[in-house]
């Protein structure tokens, strides 16, 4: 799929900027119930304190992904698994976080679902998956 240079200067960062900007991990933290007992558990912190990585693999990939579009020439497929196999270990790791945390976290099939469902956007968009 290829861009004039125009539109990849201002549709890419247009669509890029209403995508959300928190990780999966980050928005599961925000949502779990602190009053449940297994929030305190070491294992719910240390779970919360692992999602760290996908806030700023996140925000990188944010910046990183239309930059290397637009110098790759409009190369999408390469840069969108890559960011597919990212949104799914952040998935992966929020339903982990949520299940040791006292929270319902989500099955494989409902995660491969998000994934596919983002992926597919992201190419009809021309953009990754967010």
């Amino acid at each position: 799929m290829r861009f004039s240079l125009t539109s990849r200067l201002v549709v890419f960062p247009l669509l890029l900027s209403m995508g959300g900007c928190a990780s999966q991990s980050e928005l599961t933290a925000i949502r779990l119930d602190t009053a449940h007992p297994q929030y305190a558990s070491r294992e719910c912190r240390n779970s919360i304190a692992a999602g760290e990585v996908h806030k700023d693999l996140k925000t990188a990939t944010m910046v990183a992904s239309p930059a290397l579009i637009l110098l790759s020439g409009g190369l999408l497929l390469p840069i969108l698994a890559m960011n597919t196999g990212l949104d799914a270990a952040d998935r992966v790791d929020a339903s982990d976080m949520a299940n040791q945390c006292g929270g319902r976290g989500q099955t494989s099939s409902e995660i491969a679902s998000d994934v596919a469902v983002g992926a597919a956007l992201g190419a009809a968009a021309g953009l990754p998956a967010k």
